[in-house]
């Protein structure tokens, strides 16, 4: 018979797992994806274990935060290591339509996207991510500390960001 504590873990696990994964998998491969969802929810386990009573208000909110954090340091990780090229592994997968907007499932443009999105600042990348998932500008606000018309006007600013950095690289790959 499962805890009380087992049985909130295991349905905030299949509530949202799979839009968490969908947020690595947008900045990474499928394996990295994987395992920083892994390391999410193991991280959210060893927390309940410690703190009995944690209950947020949010938890998608919760959870989007530590995404963010947990990705940002990946980021600062693979920064460290030396560069290689990988070309996305399963091309049988169906397209993300934000890596695709034009549904092409070209892996050349699924790197173009990637490469812009890297290109752009920590701040930028975080609200293209967190509006494509879904989250209001309110959420987005109590995320990043931000009120939600600092979210919309920056957002604005980093799609445009977003739109002049996909056009470089799109360039570059034809």
């Amino acid at each position: 018979m499962m805890t009380n504590n087992e049985q909130l873990f295991e349905g905030i696990y299949l509530s949202f797992q799979p839009s968490l994964y969908r947020y690595f998998a947008t900045c990474f491969n499928d394996n990295d994806a994987e395992d920083l969802c892994q390391k999410l929810f193991m991280k959210l386990w060893l927390y309940q274990v410690q703190n009995l009573h944690f209950v947020p208000n949010n938890w998608r909110a919760w959870l989007f935060r530590a995404a963010v954090n947990l990705k940002n340091d990946h980021i600062r990780l693979l920064k460290s290591l030396p560069q290689t090229f990988e070309l996305i592994e399963n091309e049988d997968s169906p397209a993300d339509p934000f890596l695709l907007p034009d549904g092409s499932d070209s892996q050349i443009d699924q790197l173009c996207v990637r490469q812009a999105l890297y290109a752009l600042k920590e701040r930028d990348r975080d609200l293209i991510l967190l509006k494509y998932m879904g989250f209001s500008s309110g959420e987005i606000g109590k995320m990043l500390d931000l009120s939600a018309s600092a979210v919309r006007s920056r957002s604005a600013t980093a799609r445009e960001r977003f739109a002049k950095q996909l056009n470089r690289f799109a360039q570059s790959c034809e």
